[in-house]
Parts: structure tokens; C-alpha cells; sequence
């Protein structure tokens, strides 16, 4: 049980930023991590959680404070709050209520805050393995650990954190790679089937532990006050586990009564949308991949976000979630605009409202707009088509947006950009010869003539 309690993860001691003043540990066990932490940084004062009283007893030989209490049954409000950075190693497998922990934690952080957790990976090809054999046995320890009541893969961990209000991504983890077995490999074929590409397959099963950093969202901020747009929202499927486990279940579509629209058999995003809006009640239109998930609060974000473009007038051009705009710095440079968190990356980015690109994971076209999604482009590159169309207007109150509610873009795709859209980028391109550049998150468009310029 010492050895238990003796643990030193490097990893997440790692990913504690350094300029941390006041941080609270929960399960601090003997100390070791807060230990180690001051002594690299004697100016932090670390708060500790723990509910062994052998080890509560020996972590206040080397912590500020240590609070003994079940963070099952505690009330976390009876600590002072103010805590910048929150440490959470190895533990939330073995809370009963993790959301409510969670929620709680936000009460007792600042408003620049960070959460740095360690999580094991249930989805970790060992542990498949044991599935498949038919014999899920725990064990004293490691990811069947017998004490864990929770499991967690890197998507259900960050739509845990998301709705709680924190927006996570993962600087790190630890892997156990898969064997070289022919069991490995049917397993990844399995993968494949279900259109899961290999090379995510891969990363997925082979990582044992992941660190994963949270920053604070001022979701009351972004709540606002003010007109409420109803929202349809359409969605090409061809995945319905993929959309089941998405658009289906988010609460922030469910917070305000969003009407879903499913088509089926599209060709293109054009002739989705056409379907989508013959259906639709509402004003506002938001076509979304089926891998697009709406947290806790970002629901009525947007539809606040969406009622005050509408009060304003600003209904003709289209709306989006993460892109490209004008840096301001002049010689044609772009910044980033923006937040989603993107598989295990958080993108974070004041928004614009002339954007020169827009990613199609979600765009919202009001009734009114005056863009149009061109069939021509399939599935690649319309709502970067939407800006330029919008540009071309010459009316700024037209142009792009892009907001600042953040969304999970739960996707299982490769890195790797399929021929598809070198065919749609060429065919953009050739749309507007005036154009010798076309900036987008994907990479800058150019012409060979201009590149060899």
C-alpha cells in the first residue's frame, strides 16, 4: 500500500505550468508530486486532498495544507477557492460523480485556471483484448484496477470536462504500443470497418495513460442576455454510431430545443443543405458533421451569439466556429479565429467578423444569406467558398463570422487529406482566377504559376 501511495507520475508533474502560485491536489496520497513541485518552484503554495489518513498525515510533512475527506460524499466549498491550477492524477476513475466534482472545481478555480489530470485509456488494446476473449477480470491495479468506477476514452474524457465547463486537450500521454500480433491487426481491420482509419486505430489503442490539460470557459459570459435565435440544425449522416454518439446526445443542442435534421445518401454538403432547409422551421440553418459535439452551455451561447447577429442585421453572410481571418498586420498575413477543441487539441482564438476562411465541421446560414454552398466543391472547401462569396459582395456587413462557442469535433479521420480535397482546392482555385492565394486552415491554396513565382 506504501508503494501505492509513494507514486510519482512525471508526466503530469510536467504539464503543471510553471508559474502556478496556488494549487489544490485532489488524492495528493503522500505528497511526492507537490513535494517535487516546490522544490522546483518554491514560491507555490499547494493545497492537498486525500482520504487515506496515513497518507493525509504524511503529505502534510510536505504540503501547505491537507484536507482529509471522500470527495464522494465532501463539500468542496468548505476550501477557501481562489486555486489557479487544479491537479487531478490518477483519480476521477474512481469518483462516483465526476461531473459533480467537476462543476464544483469551477466554483473554486479563478477565471484563468487550469485542470492537469492523468486518466487511464479503456480503450487501450489490452483491454479490448480481455473484451473480446470474454473476460473482463479486474485487477489489483493498472487499467482494470479494481477500485476504478469510471472508464474513460480520450473522447469521453473531454466531453466529461466540456460539459463541466473546461476545455481540455492532451500535450501528452503514455503508450503501451500495440503488438505485432495477427490479432492486433484484425483489430485494426475491425476499425477500419466501422471507417475508422488505421492510423487512428493505432494511436487510439496504443495509448495507456493521457494528461490532459483543461483551461476555464466563461460560460456565463458567453451566455449573455439578449434575443435567443431558434436553430435547425442539418446533418449529412453515414455513420449513425458516429452521429448517435455526437449530435444525438449533446445537451447543448438539447438546452434550447434545437430541431435536427438527418439526410441520408447526399452527394455533396450543397445537396444536403438543399434537403436539410425543405425541413427546416427555423430561420437559422447549422449544417454539422455527424462527429460535431455540442456541450453543456454552448447551446444557449449560441443561439444568444445568433440573436444578436440577427438583431444587428447581419444575416447574409455565413457563420462559423474556427478559420482564418486578417491579422491586421498588413503584406496579406492571417491569424487563427476561433475555438473547437479538435480531436485532443484545443484551438482558442478570438473570433472575427470578416473572416477570409471558415472550417466545414459547422456553418450557420441564415435564411436571408446572400452565399450560396456550391455543389461543384462536394465536401471540401464551400465554406471557405462562403467567405470569398461574402467578400466579393463588398459589403462588410456581410462578410464571414466567427464565433467563440466551443464545440467538439469528435473526428476519427486521418491527418492526412484525401484526394478529394486537392480536387475541390483546384476547383476553387479556378473559380477565382483573380486569386493567386487562398489561405485556409488546411494550408495555403496556390496556383503553380504563383508558386514558382
Amino acid at each position: 500500500m506504501s508503494n501505492y501511495y509513494d507514486g510519482l507520475n512525471i508526466k503530469l508533474l510536467q504539464a503543471i505550468p510553471a508559474d502556478a502560485k496556488r494549487v489544490l491536489e485532489l488524492g495528493c496520497a503522500n505528497g511526492r508530486l507537490g513535494q517535487r513541485f516546490k522544490e522546483l518552484h518554491p514560491g507555490v503554495t499547494w493545497w492537498g486532498v486525500e482520504m487515506s489518513a496515513e497518507a493525509a498525515t504524511t503529505a502534510a510533512q510536505h504540503l501547505d495544507r491537507v484536507v482529509q475527506f471522500d470527495l464522494d460524499r465532501a463539500d468542496l466549498a468548505q476550501l477557501e477557492g481562489g486555486f489557479d491550477t487544479i491537479v487531478i492524477g490518477d483519480l476521477l476513475e474512481h469518483v462516483r460523480d465526476p461531473a459533480r466534482l467537476l462543476e464544483s472545481l469551477y466554483d473554486l478555480a479563478t477565471a484563468d485556471a487550469q485542470i492537469v489530470c492523468c486518466l487511464p485509456n479503456m480503450t487501450h488494446l489490452s483491454v479490448i483484448e480481455r473484451m473480446v476473449a470474454g473476460d473482463i477480470s479486474y485487477d489489483s491495479m493498472g487499467l482494470l484496477d479494481q477500485t476504478h468506477v469510471r472508464f474513460y476514452s480520450p473522447a469521453s474524457a473531454f466531453k466529461t470536462f466540456l460539459d463541466a465547463g473546461w476545455l481540455p486537450s492532451m500535450p501528452d500521454q503514455y503508450r503501451v504500443e500495440p503488438p505485432q500480433t495477427h490479432f492486433a491487426a484484425k483489430i485494426v481491420e475491425a476499425a477500419e470497418l466501422l471507417g475508422v482509419p488505421m492510423e487512428t486505430a493505432l494511436r487510439t489503442f496504443g495509448c495507456y495513460q493521457m494528461i490532459i490539460v483543461c483551461r476555464k470557459w466563461d460560460m456565463q459570459a458567453l451566455r449573455g442576455s439578449g434575443p435567443a435565435a431558434p436553430i435547425s440544425v442539418i446533418v449529412p449522416v453515414n455513420r449513425v454510431w458516429q452521429y448517435e454518439l455526437n449530435i444525438a446526445r449533446s445537451p447543448g443542442l438539447k438546452e434550447i430545443g434545437a430541431e435536427i435534421v438527418t439526410v441520408q445518401g447526399a452527394s455533396s454538403a450543397a445537396a444536403a443543405y438543399t434537403f436539410g432547409t425543405q425541413k427546416a422551421r427555423h430561420a437559422w440553418h447549422l449544417i454539422a458533421h455527424q462527429d460535431v459535439y455540442f456541450p453543456v452551455g454552448s447551446g444557449l451561447a449560441l443561439a444568444r451569439q445568433l440573436g444578436a447577429l440577427e438583431a444587428a442585421g447581419r444575416t447574409r453572410g455565413p457563420v462559423g466556429f474556427a478559420g482564418l481571418a486578417a491579422s491586421g498586420n498588413g503584406g496579406g498575413s492571417v491569424r487563427h479565429a476561433g475555438m473547437v477543441i479538435d480531436r485532443t487539441t484545443l484551438f482558442s482564438h478570438r473570433g472575427s467578423d470578416a473572416a477570409l476562411s471558415i472550417d466545414e465541421f459547422a456553418v450557420a446560414l441564415h435564411r436571408d444569406a446572400a452565399v450560396s454552398i456550391d455543389s461543384e466543391l462536394g465536401w471540401h472547401l464551400w465554406a471557405t467558398d462562403l467567405c470569398l462569396q461574402a467578400m466579393a459582395g463588398g459589403n462588410p456587413r456581410d462578410a464571414a463570422t466567427i464565433l467563440e462557442t466551443p464545440l467538439f469535433h469528435n473526428s476519427t479521420t486521418a491527418w492526412s487529406l484525401p484526394e478529394a480535397f486537392n480536387a475541390s482546392a483546384q476547383k476553387l482555385l479556378d473559380k477565382y482566377p483573380q486569386l493567386a492565394r487562398i489561405p485556409t486552415l488546411c494550408g495555403e491554396l496556390q496556383r503553380k504559376t504563383a508558386a514558382l513565382a
